[in-house]
């Protein structure tokens, strides 16, 4: 097709997303808001189907006006480039061959679950990786780097996946890889796994070896894979992946290359939608089972109600002083910070990850009315739930690099 048919003729995008892939099934959702935004497609995807539909096949024989895609294999790179054909891929991995990506912000992965570990009153922590992955070196950063500023260190495990030996046979090797270098973990002990894989993996090692979760070891992963989180016994806290922006952005980008524009951001970073906790960190380790108790509360009710100190004080044998002084030594904080922090969190990712009106974030938080939350917002964040919201999607979509 000539670039002047493109305005009467559907250009033809293939989106590929392998099936372990299954957090990013919302870049579908973003690449679908852009088309409408914008301009139809016609897209072509890989689709289960029981035969049904005729199978799509996209591979180096593929061919289209553009390509969405997670990981190319070389064949398919040189084929596709022969061919002209435009192509982003959402792997960090593809950032090597030249290929535009949009992807989340690693190392805010990584710096979110040191203080998520941080403040469940953890002194140990363990970052499982593959040292061969830029995602994984880059969660892996921000981890540690936001634990040593809070005065702790990290004891690094891991392995090089691709050198586990043939596919069928990988858990097998996996495991005894794994469990050694649990066994020398002291406990209790904060582990961020690079992704809900190794995370789930981590899980059912700690299981074998007679370790409690989250008691002895609390595990965190990334990408909050539905089926990978909620199967595995705990449920597994994971930071959220952002995939309806990563989706909008890569099909912007796609947009530009189709249109012949050379001069596009090789990498964009997109933030991350916060962290969805479950069961496999929930756990303290306070000394202080006064406190300790306190924090529960605190994180269970703030989110919802708006917790006040007296309602704590008023469930200890203490003075409100007394009370104060004890939680200032186990936290660092006093009671009423742990539950503006608390409160703060939640909205903010109310306001980052739902279109609800702010009447209804508020309704949901037991604000007394919207001028209260924006009271609350404009005193702990100097601007507007409103603007933060525009904030948000805007620093979403500004490309880096």
């Amino acid at each position: 097709m000539r670039k002047g048919e493109r305005s009467v003729t559907q250009r033809v995008v293939g989106i590929r997303i392998p099936a372990w892939a299954r957090f990013t099934h919302e870049v579908y959702r973003g690449v679908m808001l852009y088309m409408r935004e914008h301009e139809p497609w016609q897209i072509q995807t890989p689709l289960d189907s029981t035969n049904e539909i005729e199978p799509v096949r996209i591979n180096r024989f593929w061919k289209g006006d553009g390509l969405i895609a997670f990981r190319l294999t070389p064949a398919e790179r040189c084929a596709f480039q022969s061919r002209e054909t435009a192509l982003v891929s959402i792997s960090g991995e593809s950032l090597a061959h030249g290929i535009p990506v949009v992807v989340p912000d690693f190392e805010a992965s990584g710096r979110m679950v040191a203080r998520h570990f941080i403040g469940l009153g953890l002194h140990d922590f363990a970052f499982w990786g593959d040292p061969s992955r830029r995602y994984s070196q880059l969660r892996q950063r921000g981890f540690v780097e936001t634990l040593s500023e809070a005065g702790f260190s990290c004891q690094l495990l891991g392995v090089e996946v691709g050198r586990l030996g043939p596919m069928r046979e990988r858990w097998k090797t996996m495991r005894r890889v794994m469990d050694p270098q649990l066994k020398r973990l002291p406990k209790p002990i904060g582990i961020l796994a690079k992704d809900d894989i190794a995370a789930a993996t981590l899980i059912q090692a700690c299981h074998r070896l007679g370790y409690r979760v989250p008691d002895d070891v609390a595990v965190a992963g990334v990408n909050n894979d539905e089926i990978f989180c909620h199967t595995t016994s705990p449920p597994l806290t994971a930071v959220r992946y952002p995939g309806v922006t990563i989706g909008y952005q890569a099909a912007a980008i796609l947009d530009r290359l189709m249109q012949g524009h050379k001069r596009v951001p090789l990498e964009t970073i997109v933030p991350v939608l916060g962290l969805a906790e479950r069961e496999s960190t929930d756990v303290l380790h306070i000394s202080d089972a006064m406190v300790a108790e306190a924090v529960r509360r605190i994180r269970s009710e703030a989110r919802t109600y708006p917790l006040q100190v007296n309602e704590l004080v008023a469930d200890s044998p203490l003075s409100r002083a007394a009370f104060k002084r004890r939680f200032v030594d186990a936290m660092g904080v006093p009671p009423k910070v742990e539950i503006k922090r608390v409160r703060l969190e939640r909205l903010k990712e109310l306001l980052q990850t739902t279109d609800w009106p702010i009447k209804r974030v508020a309704s949901h938080m037991g604000f007394e009315s919207m001028e209260d939350l924006g009271r609350f917002m404009r005193r702990e964040t100097g601007t507007t739930a409103t603007a933060y919201r525009e904030q948000s999607r805007l620093r979403a979509n500004e490309p880096n690099g």
